[in-house]
């Protein structure tokens, strides 16, 4: 099942990376550059989080839980280029500055603390899964990255929403874009809530079906990826179409 969906977002991603950064080197913005960097880092996160390749990773560098390391990292950059990208479209730009350091500030924070969590913790005989929440160190590691997480998705969530309610006169492919970008902030709160809930109530003793959290989780995480790529090219899609049409009536005419 993981690797399905996750297979799936790697390949989504390779294609979005490509046409972003195409868009970038033609269009050079703050935003633009920003975009192809979180679908390029969102796609190398989600490739380690496909089982085969993380235990290839294992293999190859001989750490345990080396894929695990890598897709959450890559999960908190991507959160932070996406807020910063969010900043820059959706407030003055005499703020983006202090906005993007307090944003790389946090990231910094959260990588600070996960990584040297990570280390002490990591071992053979540990995964850092639900199914192994029993362990303190690896409950504690998947709950700090969990709030960062959960954070981050209810904030986009709400510039998303604003932008895409801003944009749907004047752009509306570029308001239907970010409509589906603030779904994928959605889903993404509703898979920490997923997996954040089990840790939770296994740590109280009434923990609810472990089965059902590893078949939800993936599943929320894997379409906030989709609806989150595709909200983030349709404003290409929409530029394309204008451009046609431009070049289009200028030949007729």
């Amino acid at each position: 099942m993981d690797g399905i969906i996750f297979g799936s977002c790697t390949v989504a991603g390779v294609i979005a990376t490509v046409l972003c950064t195409r868009r970038a080197l033609h269009n050079p913005r703050v935003f633009t550059w920003l975009i192809a960097v979180a679908f390029g880092v969102c796609t190398v996160g989600v490739f380690f989080a496909v089982p085969a390749v993380a235990r290839v990773a294992e293999e190859v560098t001989g750490l345990d839980n080396a894929g695990k390391l890598v897709a959450h990292i890559c999960a908190i950059l991507w959160c932070a280029s996406l807020q910063i990208t969010m900043v820059d479209l959706a407030y003055r730009p005499e703020y983006l500055r202090t906005a993007m350091y307090q944003r790389l500030f946090a990231a910094a924070v959260e990588l600070a603390v996960m990584i040297p969590l990570f280390v002490a913790t990591n071992g053979d005989d540990v995964e850092f899964t639900t199914a192994y929440v029993d362990h303190p160190s690896v409950a504690a590691y998947l709950l700090i990255y969990l709030s960062y997480v959960l954070v981050t998705c209810g904030e986009l969530a709400f510039m998303c929403g604003r932008t895409a309610r801003r944009s749907r006169t004047a752009r509306p492919w570029t308001g239907v874009g970010f409509a589906l970008c603030s779904v994928a902030a959605v889903l993404g709160v509703g898979y920490t809530m997923s997996k954040g809930s089990y840790i939770v109530f296994h740590t109280l003793d009434h923990p609810w079906s472990l089965d059902v959290e590893e078949a939800l989780s993936p599943a929320l995480s894997g379409l906030a990826v989709l609806f989150l790529f595709a909200g983030l090219t349709m404003p290409m899609i929409g530029g394309m179409r204008r451009r046609l049409r431009q070049r289009g009536g200028g030949a007729v005419g």
